[in-house]
């Protein structure tokens, strides 16, 4: 059963809050990197300090932003028409994993053909496999 305006609705307000959110923390992480800056006053313990922090930041504000940019890709698929549908197999999305991954555009089945297809390719390069759902 295709999702109702209302049920539209509600996730567009998730996404959205959740795109409000991710868009604060992306520049309180660049203020707290711009902070970071400034090492030349601090002693080699602090600056290895200082730049474990910014390394954190720095790759907390790039997975926000991977993060944004599914957010925003599903909200243009609530406006074209097209969210909820899987973007492998075009079977709607189980109301459930929306509800846990509202920016998904894979259903459970091929999310899982996915990640083993990832995991083999990971495995043949010597990587960790993602722990992000998509």
């Amino acid at each position: 059963m295709a999702l109702t305006s209302s049920q539209l609705e509600h996730y567009r307000r998730i996404l959205t809050a959740r795109r409000d959110e991710l868009a604060a923390a992306t520049v309180r992480a660049e203020s707290e990197v711009g902070d970071q800056e400034d090492l030349s006053r601090r002693d080699v313990g602090d600056r290895a300090n200082a730049n474990l922090a910014r390394e954190d930041l720095l790759q907390e504000a790039d997975r926000d932003s991977v993060q944004l940019q599914q957010i925003d890709a599903a909200l243009a698929r609530i406006r074209a028409g097209s969210y909820g549908l899987c973007a492998q197999c075009g079977q709607e999305i189980a109301k459930s994993r929306l509800d846990a991954v509202p920016w998904t555009v894979l259903c459970v089945r091929d999310q899982e053909i996915s990640d083993g297809r990832r995991s083999i390719s990971t495995a043949a390069t010597g990587g960790a496999p993602s722990r992000v759902t998509l």
